[in-house]
């Protein structure tokens, strides 16, 4: 064995273990970006129980994180209710579609209703599998048509296949009819992480949606730089009319519009019509990636991680490599050190907390940091926001416009502005 190949299976058994520790100590087992090889292996999965801790900004951010709702599953996103501005869906991944409104006198949400429950179509063999996007048709006040994203339910005694589909179906008198569910795409996967699953309007009946490389380590079917793979990507499509419509004249129902991808974990787009991408890495480093929603680019993945050559054998190292005129590289990298391990998308902020405006919300999944990406004298600068002490897996946006973090262990957080520190 050559001496820095060693040295590298050594450094990523030390990180292992530790991260192994951490999460069981916090009752958790994995994260987003580990390939779960082992446990992959094995038929079904059986993962400790899961533990909430508090939610603590450590720093002097101006911000004050408070208990906002407890979920029975893991909290994966909200959506606006389109008729009801008082009203907010929030998704999970075991299937479950809610609606929760503001109890005024206990200044805390409550669950009015169940929108619809799709637990027994979704798989959830693999912690990273379930119910994983979901979107208003545009025309959804004369359709009553949502689009959604999840791993197609699947026996967890096969094969570790983890099929992505994107689906339709139509919500009558305000619950999910199932028998409307229908599938539009399905994307084939030999791994059971690796999934992706945002999909959101872009205008125009234009939607795009991330999927992820497949898994496995290294990508190893190559799918991230074979731009003719749906693995790895970020899909555009248009649907109108309770359809999709095939692109560019062909018979083609998606189009790629960006690849080299990993693990793209949500994503966002600005007024600018700028996408940002929140990629998981494997070996060093989580990025975060941000170019014009239309502008077709090549992220790198599996040659380049970060801002940086991807080396198999060597480990991770400080040094750049030199810019690869045929990638797209990040605005932003951080290590994967022995406390950070997997990067969670959130949202270009030009709604809530005042001091989140104008920047991009993104965490960490072990660690709880949290960070926003501002333009600061023309370069994109990580601002610590806090740490919240917990393992987050999204974000969303509450009834008042806060900023909602999701905990693994169903808890559901909100940062607001901390009015009371000001001055009289």
């Amino acid at each position: 064995m050559h001496t820095s190949k060693k040295n590298t299976i050594e450094m990523k058994n030390l990180r292992v273990s530790l991260l192994v520790f951490i999460l069981v100590t916090y009752g958790f087992s994995g994260c987003l970006g580990d390939d779960e090889q082992n446990q992959e292996e094995e038929s079904g999965f059986d993962w400790p129980e899961q533990v909430e801790i508090d939610c603590i900004i450590h720093n002097q951010s101006g911000l004050v994180c408070e208990y906002y709702a407890s979920m029975n599953s893991t909290p994966v996103l909200t959506l606006d209710d389109p008729n009801d501005n008082d009203v907010i869906w929030i998704v999970n991944l075991d299937g479950q579609i809610t609606k929760w409104t503001q109890n005024e006198e206990q200044e805390l949400p409550i669950q009015t209703s169940l929108v619809g429950d799709l637990s027994g179509v979704v798989s959830r063999c693999h912690f990273e599998q379930g119910l994983l996007g979901m979107e208003f048709a545009e025309d959804y006040e004369n359709t009553g048509r949502v689009l959604l994203v999840y791993n197609e339910n699947n026996s967890c005694e096969s094969a570790k296949d983890s099929n992505v589909v994107l689906s339709h179906a139509k919500i009558i008198d305000g619950q999910m009819d199932l028998d409307s569910l229908e599938v539009l795409i399905e994307v084939n996967k030999s791994n059971r992480n690796h999934n992706g699953g945002n999909i959101i309007s872009v205008g125009n009946n234009q939607y795009i949606w991330s999927i992820g490389d497949g898994g496995g380590s290294f990508d190893p079917h190559g799918h991230g730089q074979n731009s003719s793979s749906l693995l790895g990507t970020i899909q555009l499509i248009h649907y109108e009319n309770e359809s999709l419509i095939l692109m560019n004249g062909t018979d083609d129902p998606s189009y790629t519009l960006h690849y080299g991808l990993r693990n793209p974990w949500r994503i966002d787009f600005d007024p600018n019509g700028n996408l940002w991408i929140a990629d998981v890495g494997q070996l060093c480093y989580e990025e975060v990636n941000v170019v014009p929603v239309m502008q077709s680019s090549n992220f790198g993945w599996s040659e380049r991680e970060g801002f940086h050559d991807l080396d198999k054998d060597g480990g991770c190292y400080e040094n750049r490599s030199e810019p690869n005129s045929k990638f797209t590289d990040p605005i932003i990298q951080y290590s994967n050190n022995y406390t950070h391990c997997s990067i969670i998308g959130g949202f270009w902020m030009d709604w809530g907390p005042e001091l989140l405006r104008d920047g991009y919300v993104y965490g960490d999944f072990c660690s709880g940091q949290i960070w926003s990406a501002k333009n600061i004298d023309g370069k994109w600068t990580a601002v610590e926001v806090g740490n919240v002490g917990t393992m987050v897996v999204g974000f969303g946006k509450g009834v008042n416009n806060e900023l909602l973090i999701f905990s693994w262990a169903g808890s559901i957080y909100q940062l607001n502005d901390n009015h009371s520190s000001e001055s009289p």
